[in-house]
Formats: C-alpha cells, structure tokens, sequence
C-alpha cells in the first residue's frame, strides 16, 4: 500500500505503508541513529514528532522490550530509507511492523531520506503529514496544523511515584521522563521519587530530598512556567542538575534567554566539546532549542559544553550554586556512553554540598 509523506511546503514523498494505515500529523525531526530503534521511538521527548531514521537500513534482529524509554510511546509517526524484509513480517512478534501495529504509529518505509534530510537541512525545520493520497486538500490540511503547546502536561506523570533505594534522595520533576535516567540513578543507588512538572518548590522541599532534577521532554520550555519558578525557587536551596529540556528550564530560570535551532540537534553521534578538558565527546542529542550565547554574560552561569559542528551551547554550570546542567542526554539511550560519568558529577555535588565544601 502507497503512503505519502507531505510536508508543509507541499514537498511530497512517496514510499510504502507500514504499522497502522492511518493518517497522522506532526513536527518532522531528522535522526541520524544508527541503532536503539526502540529508546528512539519510546522517547517522550519525540512526542507529536515524525522520526525520520536516515540510516540505509536499520534494525534487522526486531524489537528489544528492555530497551524502550516509556510504556506507550507519543510520537506521530515513523520513516524509513528501509527494512529488512524480516522486520516487514506482521507473523513476527519482534518485528518493527509488529510493533508499529501494537502501539498504533503508522510509518512509511522506501523513501529517499537523504533526499529528505537534505531538504529539512536546507529549509528548516516543517511540519509534515503521513497521508494517503498527495492532492491539495492533503497539503491544505498540513498547512493548517497547529502544533500543539501542551506536550510536557501530556507526558509528564499525573501522580508522584517512587524509584527505591537505599542512597541520595533525588526529587525528579518528569517533563518527559526516560527510564534510563532511572536506571542511571539505580546504578549508583539514589532513592528517586517522580513528580508532575507542576510540583511546587514547597512540595519538593517538604519530601526533604538531597537534590533535584528536571528530565529532558518534548516541546519548549517557555509553555512549563510553572516548572521554570519551581526551579527559581530551589535555586542555591538544593543541588540541582538540568537535562534536555531541564537544562532549559534552569536557564530560563536563572534570567538567561533561548533560540530556534534551525532544525535541532538530534541523534546520538553528535561531537560535544569539553570546555575544561577540551575533550571531544560523542552523545546524544534531541533538541530544538539552545541558550542564547549572548545572553550568559549576564547570568552567573558559565558554559562547560559547546557542540563542535556548530557552537550551541550543550552544558552550564552555576558560578556559586550547586546548579549543572547538560543540554545532551548522558544517559546513552541510546548510546554512546561518553558522558555517563554526568550522574557521577552529580553524585560528587551532592556530597559537596552535603558536606558544606566550596563547589
């Protein structure tokens, strides 16, 4: 079955059906992963989004359940250069069809995505619609979509839940959580507990936690307002790391300001420097905002990561406070692993401010 993949400039590819044989509609990202298919189409931070995989060919041993980043996932749709025929099979329970189907995605497989991530290149980010047929009323429908300005309420969690454990207590204000962060925090034994987006200063500092963190999620950050005082607030009270779309957060909280990206940062080879170090660092990226470099002179921050292709800022620290934030995601879901050792800086400030020492 054809399937039509129509963007807002009324550019029109075609290729062949897979998953679920609906329409859908949403903000077109470009990824250049070559694997962690399933951390990628699981990633609340993809939400309202149609993922394009650039690879030539992707995914050929099927769907991995323990790689998923949530339960359900709420991106609008997914696009292939192409699958191996394996992965087309709907007998196969493991197969990306198979699993396209079971979480209603409809996606597109057999299109020129070079072509594709070269016009995106060229012209910006766009909406863009799977649809069924290409006339103009198709490309009307497009062009008359509003990209919706409530994604964080719809991904973060309803209801505070618990991460167990047995060390540092970490208040998780979830934007659009991934269960790897879970993980990464698991692994060094912090006793986490995920809170709304809308959760107050006050109700975080009542829990009596050792520090805070503001997950990376979808959309910009100037739509969570009540995010942004919450973490004003905390500020120099608790240590505090920022992710994604946390590290925004605490920018905007802290008087900095943020700009459009072209067509964002995202992928999982993306060079970052180390200002310190000046080490290059390969991690991945999925944004479309970045801090205005003009603007930090007037903060008390200082940039600890720039990303080497074209100098956006990917990391801040606070000159006096205990605050960090990274633009990237350290988790490597998926990978690389350079920067995991994030969560042990966190870790490291944690027990600095805990002990009264000079950060």
């Amino acid at each position: 079955m054809k399937k039509y993949l129509i963007l807002e400039d009324g550019t029109v590819f075609q290729g062949d059906s897979i998953g679920i044989p609906s329409i859908s509609t949403g903000e077109l990202v470009i990824t250049n992963n070559m694997g962690g298919l399933e951390n990628t189409i699981t990633d609340q931070t993809y939400n309202d989004q149609i993922i394009v995989f650039t690879a030539p060919i992707i995914n050929n041993r099927g769907v991995n359940r323990d790689d998923y980043e949530s339960i359900t996932p709420s991106c609008k749709g997914v696009i292939f250069n192409s699958l191996p025929f394996s992965q087309l099979d709907t007998n196969n329970s493991r197969s990306i069809n198979s699993f396209l189907k079971k979480r209603n995605l409809p996606g597109i497989t057999n299109i020129n995505v070079q072509r594709l991530a070269a016009h995106i290149k060229k012209n910006g980010a766009l909406k863009a619609s799977i649809m069924d047929t290409a006339d103009e009323h198709a490309r009307d429908q497009i062009r008359a979509l509003v990209i919706p300005r409530d994604r964080v309420k719809t991904v973060s969690t309803k209801q505070p839940y618990p991460n167990p454990n047995i060390s540092f207590k970490i208040a998780i204000v979830d934007l659009g959580l991934k269960f790897s962060m879970l993980r990464q925090l698991s692994i060094r034994n912090c006793d986490s507990i995920i809170l709304p987006y809308n959760t107050s200063a006050q109700d975080i500092l009542d829990l009596d936690p050792d520090a805070v963190l503001f997950t990376s999620g979808p959309g910009s950050p100037q739509e969570i307002s009540e995010t942004i005082q919450t973490c004003h607030d905390l500020e120099g009270k608790l240590p505090i790391l920022g992710i994604g779309l946390g590290h925004l957060v605490v920018a905007l909280a802290n008087q900095a300001t943020i700009t459009n990206l072209k067509y964002g940062h995202h992928g999982s080879n993306v060079p970052t420097l180390e200002i310190a170090t000046e080490n290059i660092e390969f991690s991945n990226h999925n944004h479309n905002y970045t801090v205005d470099p003009t603007c930090i002179k007037d903060t008390d921050f200082f940039i600890t990561y720039r990303c080497v292709t074209d100098n956006a800022i990917e990391g801040l620290r606070h000159r006096s406070d205990p605050t960090m934030t990274v633009q990237f995601q350290p988790e490597a879901a998926p990978g690389t692993h350079d920067a995991s050792y994030v969560f042990d800086e966190f870790m490291e400030m944690i027990t600095s401010f805990k002990q009264g020492k000079q950060l």
